[in-house]
């Protein structure tokens, strides 16, 4: 024995003694966890399933149904439904009322406005587009492709900037999503 110990090097004893402390510690536990486990069954009186007596005779309760039971039950949970659906019909009915009379007479009026604003934003777009159409018709006849194309950048230079970062990106998210590829 002494000999076996002599062949152990010096550099491995520090381990051996944290993993016998670590052996020792959930040997500990694991004692005190089946203690605890006894001392809650007696407490309780609960017995483990091998400690029960077999009986060869005893039968589950479900193998008979009783029918008068069963039907009765199915006309109380029947019951029980149609009262939640109503229930649930008079609440969302209340929630809707709620809902319209928490809408004051200002915000009903921001409303309003909100609506003509954006038929006005639409109606003036329209027809600042139709205004358009004379100045493109102008720059059509007047310049080639290029100095139209120069034109543009310079009389509107933000929106190009945005329209072309706005497409960059496209292009980029198209490459790096591959979606002209085929999934395997």
């Amino acid at each position: 024995m002494d000999n076996a110990l002599e062949q152990i090097p010096a550099e491995a004893w520090p381990w051996i003694d944290l993993l016998f402390n670590i052996t020792c510690a959930a040997a500990g536990i694991w004692l005190a966890i089946t203690v605890f486990v006894i001392w809650r069954r007696a407490a309780s009186n609960v017995t483990p399933v091998n400690a029960v007596p077999k009986n060869k005779r005893a039968q589950p309760d479900f193998l008979e149904v009783d029918q008068k039971a069963r039907r009765e039950a199915i006309a109380r949970g029947e019951a029980f439904d149609k009262e939640l659906e109503t229930r649930d019909r008079a609440e969302a009915r209340e929630q809707k009322r709620a809902a319209k009379s928490k809408r004051s007479a200002l915000q009903r009026i921001a409303g309003l406005i909100t609506l003509l604003m954006a038929v006005f934003s639409l109606v003036s777009a329209a027809v600042s587009v139709i205004w358009q159409v004379g100045f493109v018709g102008r720059m059509l006849e007047e310049y080639s492709a290029s100095e139209r194309f120069m034109a543009l950048v310079t009389e509107h230079p933000i929106g190009f900037t945005v329209a072309a970062l706005v497409i960059l990106f496209h292009i980029y998210r198209f490459f790096t999503d591959r979606k002209w590829q085929q999934e395997a």
